[in-house]
């Protein structure tokens, strides 16, 4: 590990054992009710694959790769205070190509304090994952191909603020955020941010004519140097029609402090929409208006039955890879487009804790597996773009079966000079990721012969477009796997033995490539 690395990785641990041992000592004083579990994890794991590097032929590139990956969870709770750590050692070591061993972090954490009663909040984050940086090179689906084009990308930070109820008449909150965003990737600019958010919303006594006001600002401090400032004051209305059915409108206005290679950034802002909540399992959300960029339009949809859960949603907005980034977008939690299998089993286990539920649904959803197959890639990027993206899921789970189709489609087209990406992937490059376009949908499927024993397989589609260049890329991945407990040996191992085989296609010369691989897994936490 390179020394700058080293350092982010000390800062990123720092962060979040500071922010949750400061949550739990300044909250110890209110109750000494509070509960700690720990959970120690050991996973091992074998794999054969035939191509690597996932170089084109993959010719004398076949290895097996022997993983290592001790880790901890620990989960905090108390009457004023929460806090979750999740943290694993990848190491992988190599049979055929000993330079390649290495060992990757990866930590997802998070924490949240009531200082002062009903007043005074604190919450913290940090997460370090690996992610692929560019859609133009192999996409690898996990740690083990050694492709080049992999990088780790750390987000964390640390959010105090004052939140007040006026009775029932009004809500206030004022946030002020610290964050910060670092990869080990070469000219990719880091970045700190100062945010802030103030807002005055209406309570339950505006049953009809619900309002509110807000503000917020972004201050980007990029490693070249530069800033970008991204300020938003809004005013809203909500009119309830009916007890199920309301009306929304929107105003205000923009100013962004950005160059922009397409028109002035700033500009007043408006939307109109409704909110339709025919049942308590059934919800609707749509609206449409006017910013900077031209049109926009938002939407959410969720409906669940005894046995299955359906959302779809649809966004766009200016934004960067570090913002973005730090919503978890792209990083290796597969929980962030699992939304409606977390729904689905929480309703079905209604005793189980939130942490359960989503450690249930990563279970299911990627078996430790990330990347453009689950959901769109956050490619690196020094520009801002204009994200455009639809998503939608079904999840379904019964005695034996547990299935789950999810389909995506995202747009991004950069909204600043393509300069800033010159050093980052290449002048040659830069045409081909000035608009892109990533559709995809992959099933996953889990059936149960025993208490003991499921066999879980997964295909997945992804193609890329590269617009304006008429190059159009398609991968594929498939894997069949067989899981079993183990109680006999002890209570929380289990194991699995899995094959894949991805490829990806190209309709022009260079990028093809295919691998073979098969997995035997093993894993036990105590």
């Amino acid at each position: 590990m390179r020394a700058p690395e080293n350092r982010c990785f000390q800062r990123v641990l720092f962060l979040a054992v500071y922010s949750i041992a400061a949550a739990t000592l300044l909250s110890s004083s209110y109750s000494e009710a509070a509960e700690w579990t720990v959970v120690r994890q050991m996973n091992l794991s074998e794999t054969y694959s035939d191509n690597v590097r996932l170089g084109q032929g993959g010719s004398g590139t076949g290895d097996f790769i022997t993983q290592i990956n001790p880790g901890i969870i620990v989960n905090g709770v108390g009457n004023r205070f929460r806090a979750n750590v999740n943290y694993m050692a990848n190491s992988l070591i190599y049979a055929q190509n000993s330079n390649f061993t290495r060992i990757r972090h990866r930590l997802n954490a998070a924490g949240t304090a009531e200082l002062a009663k009903d007043l005074f909040f604190v919450d913290g984050s940090a997460s370090i994952s690996q992610q692929n940086v560019s859609l133009l090179r192999p996409q690898a689906i996990d740690n083990v191909n050694v492709t080049g084009n992999r990088a780790d990308v750390s987000a964390y930070s640390i959010s105090p603020y004052l939140r007040h109820r006026f009775q029932d008449f009004a809500t206030t909150e004022v946030r002020y955020t610290r964050s910060w965003i670092n990869s080990s990737a070469n000219r990719l600019f880091n970045s700190n941010t100062d945010s802030i958010f103030a807002g005055l919303n209406s309570g339950s006594a505006f049953s009809t004519l619900g309002w509110g006001v807000n503000y917020s600002n972004q201050m980007i401090h990029l490693s070249n140097g530069r800033n970008i400032e991204l300020e938003r004051s809004i005013g809203n209305l909500r009119y309830r029609v009916t007890r199920q059915f309301a009306l929304t409108a929107t105003g205000g206005y923009e100013r962004n402090s950005f160059i922009s290679i397409r028109g002035s950034p700033s500009a007043p802002l408006w939307t109109v929409g409704f909110i339709w909540q025919p049942t308590e399992r059934t919800s609707i959300a749509a609206s449409g208006g006017q910013r900077f960029f031209g049109n926009t339009y938002s939407g959410l949809a969720s409906h669940r039955t005894r046995l299955t859960a359906w959302d779809i949603s649809y966004s766009q907005d200016i934004t960067t890879f570090n913002q973005q980034a730090g919503l978890g977008m792209g990083f290796g939690f597969p929980s962030a487009s699992g939304g409606a299998l977390s729904s689905l089993l929480a309703a079905q286990n209604p005793s189980l804790s939130p942490d359960a539920v989503q450690q249930a649904s990563n279970a299911f959803l990627g078996l430790g597996l990330n990347g453009s197959f689950f959901s769109p890639t956050n490619f690196l990027t020094n520009r801002l773009f204009l994200q455009k993206r639809l998503q939608a899921s079904v999840a379904m789970n019964g005695t034996k079966n547990t299935a789950m189709l999810r389909v995506f489609d995202m747009t991004r087209q950069a909204w600043s000079p393509d300069s800033a990406d010159a050093g980052l992937i290449g002048a040659q490059e830069l045409a081909l990721l000035n608009h892109t376009r990533q559709r995809g949908a992959n099933a996953l499927w889990s059936h149960r012969f025993t208490p003991l024993m499921s066999a879980n397989a997964n295909f997945g589609y992804t193609r890329f477009s590269f617009i304006g260049t008429g190059r159009v890329d398609d991968y594929w991945l498939i894997t069949l796997g067989l899981s079993r407990r183990f109680p006999e040996i002890h209570p929380n191992m289990n194991g699995t033995l899995q094959v894949r085989h991805q490829e990806r296609s190209s309709d022009q010369p260079g990028p093809g490539y295919q691998e073979n691989a098969a997995i035997a897994y093993v894993n036990m936490s105590s």
